[in-house]
């Protein structure tokens, strides 16, 4: 099957809207119905561009959802685990196992990761306690996550096991990209995945769904925050 490339994250985003709406009919009639019932959260960087084009053709509010790894310290380009935006934590156990590490050592990375959550949480004006504010935008709501691509997954899971603290509806995955061995692991975990892009490959990489792909600069991240209707710090 030809890889349909995307001209943009934002058009990708766009593209996701057109396809659930097609292959979600029951869902799109209820996102129709009343959009209040659902919220998006975002991943950044790559995955606010793709959540504002979803969000701007459906008029659904969403918000970022910082996922950092917790770094390897003898290889900090790598990870055993990561940490959400509240502090969830999720290990990569079978890799940790193999490491070595003594256990002050994890929980030293660990509380790395933190502080640079709260760092992040600076950057984006963030209240700090955000318990009072999950709740009441993800309870009883259908919650969709966002990234420009899947790759091994396990960022997104991190962000779904945050998710599933606050009791939400449903959850539902929206990447443009993944490869099929990582949608296989993540429907196990939410109500559906939506990807037009899945690709039973031995070599993945998300850049190749793109025409023009770079690394999301904060000074864009930040212009369309700011600019933007359905991000919920501006409403």
């Amino acid at each position: 099957m030809k890889l349909h490339q995307y001209e943009s994250r934002f058009k990708a985003g766009e593209f996701l809207a057109e396809f659930i709406k097609e292959e979600a009919k029951v869902l799109n009639s209820l996102i129709n119905q009343d959009s209040n019932y659902f919220f998006c959260f975002a991943i950044p960087n790559g995955g606010i561009s793709v959540s504002e084009g979803f969000c701007s053709k459906f008029n659904i509010k969403y918000d970022i959802l910082i996922v950092r790894k917790i770094k390897i310290p003898f290889n900090t380009e790598a990870g055993f685990g990561s940490v959400t935006t509240d502090g969830t934590i999720l290990i990569n156990e079978p890799l940790l196992n193999r490491l070595g590490l003594s256990e002050k050592a994890v929980e030293d990375s660990i509380d790395l990761t933190k502080q640079e959550i709260q760092e992040r949480l600076k950057f984006y004006n963030k209240d700090v306690n955000l318990e009072e504010h999950y709740k009441k935008n993800i309870q009883n709501k259908y919650i969709f996550i966002f990234d420009d691509g899947l790759a091994s997954g396990f960022t997104m899971l991190a962000a779904i096991k945050m998710i599933k603290k606050y009791n939400p509806t449903k959850i539902f995955i929206a990447v443009p990209t993944a490869p099929s061995r990582t949608v296989k692991r993540i429907i196990l975990e939410v109500d559906e995945i939506f990807c037009p892009n899945i690709r039973d490959v031995m070599w993945f990489a998300v850049a190749d769904a793109y025409k023009n792909w770079y690394d999301v600069p904060e000074k864009e991240v930040m212009e369309i925050l700011n600019n933007s209707q359905y991000y919920i710090s501006n409403i």
